[in-house]
Order: structure tokens, then C-alpha cells, then sequence
């Protein structure tokens, strides 16, 4: 290992293991401090008595041969599945399957209102007279444009209100391009040949491999570790956490929320800056993950719920990820139900047994019967989401430019770091292109992740 250097990494989620584990590979050994008591953030696999929560749902599926490999490098191929991805969205008691098939849209929720959601979507075109959107259209613009104004709100305003909690019009639509994929009109089913990978154990089976490599290297998390300080004095970086400890080092990979990072620094930044800071926000997550005695067959791996007369934003079906996250020989139904949450919200901080009451209310409207309850799980991630509002572009913006004219030594990675809605392998790759760039490399990082029409769709194979 290189005694001279001494890199900070701040997060042990797949950004700061994946810098972790790049570092070692060329002979650096980093100091890594986990606010939380677990790595691999939100792809952590938390669970109890055989059954197992993924917070978000993670698809594995990259296009970068990079990724892949330290994908392939940390588990064996007996331990991924490859599963074919299904989702719907449930409507007036139907399941729709997702993407919108075009003649789903006009036969299954009736012949009438099939006629009248195409009626909108020719209208929403000729009234544009062929002109496309721009790239500053907000979520509302770009809704209306790709569905028609009644499909649009039917399957999506709802939604959007729901698991971002904020008006579709005061939302940007630079993550819906890469999210949301607009109707398919062929007979083709679109999602047949749509798999991704899935570690058999969930997201964190992976991110614990990885913890255990770099274990072969030296380095360990320091987990429960929450930075309260980050100091720099122009030559080395020193890290003060919460409980009183510190550490120096010759530069910092912070993949901690970006405001969180500008209002450690010390010296502290200019005014302009502190308040370019206070634009970002996040939504947070609430799991709730419930283990019912009935066996209900439902083949899809999300369903989304528009409707407001679900409390929950999206459900996932656990089952159709892996059988391995529910105990052996069990037959039951295990469903997560993702609730989101803003910034001060009152239900960060219900209890357990609340948030049963909320999930009982939901399963009971969904048909099920609460009472086939057999164990239910809370699972609570505060920093889930960015949020892709309209200051968010140029708040980053002016973070990044200071930040790099002040502290070169210091490297933002991953999806909070960065303030960007990446997924994981964007967010490793961040990772990786720092790492090149601590080692002299002419690489930006920033520029990952750039392609504005991104769909989610890679390489499978292991």
C-alpha cells in the first residue's frame, strides 16, 4: 500500500465501496466512515427471522463492461438470478401493464374511455403542430406531449404528486426521459425481452461482498460514523465525526447529500454558495415490508398506484424478485409498500406500529385480508431521492464549479454526492472515474450519466 497517501471516503454505499475497492486495487487504503449501522446504503438488504427488505427495489443492469465485471468479481454466477421485469399500474381495480401497451390503453379500460384517451393524445400533438418539447419542458408539459392530457393524468399526475410530493409542474422532466418510457403501439409484448439482474439474497448481498474484499485489503467501514466537520487547511483534509473522532487525509470522496457536505466545510463557503446548498432536497422512503399467510399469484415486480385512495406510492412484490428473500419452503405473499416522505414530514417519525395501521389500510383496500398478517417490517431511508426540481440544475452547478476551483482534492461521487437521480451503476461509475482523476487521469465524472434519453436497459450476462 501507498504509505503517502490517505484518502477520506465519507458513505459506504455502492459509491464510496466502489471508490474504496479502486483505491485498493492500486495500492491506496482509504479511511471509510458510514453514517449508518450497515454499508451498501439504499441497497442494503436488512431482515430478520428469513425474510429480507430491499428499500427501492434495484435493478442490476448496466451498459459499462466496467461495471459488470466488479459486478461479476463480487459474487459467483450461481448467486445472481436473471429476472425478466414486469410492472403495472393499477387503475379502477385493473392492472395496466407498464410500459403502456397501446392496445391495452384502448380496450382495457373500456372501448369509450380508450377512444377518449386517444382523442387526447392527437389533440396534445395537433395543437403542437409537430413541434417536439425542449429540453426545459417541466414533468407536466412533457406528460401531456407524450400521453394525452387524459392519460396523462390518469396513470401519472396522481403518482407524481404521490411519490414526489410536488406539483408535476414544478417538477423538470430530465428524469422522466430516462424513467418513463412513452406508449408502445406495436403487438409486441415491450417488456419480453427486459431482464435485469438480481443478487438471490437482494441488492445487499453484493454490497457485503464487497465490504468483505476490501476486508482482504485492510479496510474496514467505521460504521455509526456520521461526519460533523470537514476541514481543510490548504494541504490536508481532516474529518471530525459526531462522536468526537477525526482523521486526516489527502483528499475526501464524499458521496454524503451534497447541502450536507457544503455545510461541513470549514472554512465555510460564501454566502451564494450556502444558498445555492439550500435549494437541493430529497424525498425520503419508508418501507413497509408485509408477510401475509394467503398465497396471491401477481406477476409483476412493481405495481404503481396513482389512485388516492391508496395511501402507498408503489408496491413491490418480492416474490418475483427472489424466492430467496423470504424464508425456505414458506408460501406466502411478501409485499413491500413504499410510502415517501418530504423534508420535515410527520411521518419520518410515526412509529412502527403507525405505519402497520397505514399498510392494514391499504392491503384492505387492495382486497387482501390484514388479518393473514404473519410479520411486518419497517424499513426507514432518509435520503432516498433527490429531487429534480428546476433550481436543482443550477444549485449543482454552481456547488460543482466552486468546488472544484477550491478543492480539487475533493470528489463528490454517487447519487446523493452528486445531488443527480443515477442509478447504482451511474453512481459507481462516478466512483471509479474519481478515483482515475485522485491518480492524475483527465476524466470528469460530472459526465456521467449525461445522456438526457438514458433507458434503463444493459448487458445481461454473468
Amino acid at each position: 500500500m501507498h504509505s503517502d497517501r490517505r484518502p477520506l471516503i465519507i458513505g459506504a454505499g455502492p459509491a464510496g465501496l466502489t471508490a474504496s475497492l479502486e483505491l485498493a486495487k492500486n495500492g491506496v487504503a482509504a479511511q471509510v466512515f458510514e453514517a449508518s449501522s450497515n454499508v451498501g446504503g439504499l441497497a442494503r438488504t436488512p431482515g430478520e427471522h428469513g425474510f429480507r427488505v430491499d428499500p427501492g427495489g434495484h435493478r442490476f443492469f448496466t451498459k459499462n463492461e466496467q461495471i459488470l465485471e466488479l459486478w461479476k468479481s463480487l459474487l459467483p454466477a450461481e448467486e445472481w438470478h436473471s429476472v425478466s421485469r414486469r410492472s403495472a399500474m393499477l387503475v379502477d381495480g385493473h392492472f395496466v401493464p407498464y410500459p403502456l401497451l397501446g392496445r391495452n390503453l384502448l380496450t382495457q379500460l373500456g372501448y369509450g374511455r380508450g377512444a377518449r384517451g386517444l382523442g387526447s393524445l392527437l389533440w396534445s400533438r395537433l395543437r403542437r403542430g409537430g413541434r417536439s418539447l425542449d429540453d426545459s419542458a417541466t414533468f407536466l408539459e412533457w406528460g401531456r406531449y407524450q400521453f394525452g392530457n387524459y392519460w396523462y393524468r390518469m396513470f401519472f399526475d396522481g403518482y407524481v404528486r404521490k411519490t414526489w410530493l410536488a406539483e408535476p409542474a414544478q417538477l423538470t422532466s430530465d428524469w422522466a426521459e430516462q424513467r418513463i418510457k412513452p406508449i408502445v403501439w406495436g403487438g409486441r409484448d415491450a417488456m419480453a425481452a427486459d431482464a435485469f439482474l438480481y443478487p438471490r439474497r437482494g441488492p445487499g448481498q453484493l454490497w457485503d461482498a464487497a465490504a468483505a474484499e476490501l476486508a482482504k485489503f485492510g479496510v474496514e467501514p467505521s460504521l455509526d460514523s456520521p461526519v460533523a466537520k470537514l476541514g481543510f487547511d490548504g494541504r490536508r483534509w481532516t474529518v471530525e465525526l459526531r462522536d468526537g473522532g477525526s482523521a486526516t487525509g489527502d483528499a475526501v470522496f464524499s458521496s454524503m447529500p451534497l447541502q450536507m457536505l457544503v455545510n461541513a466545510l470549514e472554512p465555510a463557503p460564501p454566502q451564494h454558495i450556502w444558498e445555492a446548498a439550500a435549494q437541493l432536497k430529497h424525498r425520503g422512503l419508508i418501507t413497509v415490508a408485509v408477510a401475509l399467510g394467503q398465497r396471491r399469484e401477481l406477476p409483476f415486480n412493481w405495481v404503481y398506484t396513482p389512485g388516492m385512495d391508496l395511501r402507498v406510492g408503489r408496491i413491490q412484490n418480492y416474490r418475483q424478485w427472489s424466492d430467496d428473500l423470504t424464508p425456505p419452503e414458506w408460501d406466502g405473499t411478501y409485499l413491500g409498500f413504499e410510502y415517501f416522505i418530504g423534508a420535515g414530514s410527520a411521518l419520518w417519525a410515526a412509529d412502527d406500529d403507525y405505519m402497520r395501521q397505514m399498510v392494514e389500510s391499504d392491503l384492505h383496500t387492495l382486497g387482501f385480508d390484514p388479518s393473514a398478517i404473519e410479520r411486518v417490517m419497517v424499513v426507514r431511508s432518509q435520503f432516498a431521492y433527490p429531487i429534480c426540481n428546476p433550481a436543482m440544475e443550477t444549485s449543482v452547478a454552481q456547488i460543482r464549479d466552486y468546488l472544484r476551483k477550491h478543492y480539487p482534492s475533493l470528489h463528490p461521487i454517487g447519487r446523493n454526492g452528486m445531488h443527480r437521480y443515477d442509478n447504482q451503476d451511474h453512481a459507481m461509475l462516478s466512483a471509479m472515474h474519481s478515483v482515475k482523476r485522485y491518480f492524475g487521469e483527465s476524466v470528469d465524472p460530472w459526465q456521467v450519466n449525461k445522456e438526457r434519453r438514458y433507458h434503463e436497459s444493459g448487458l445481461l450476462k454473468v
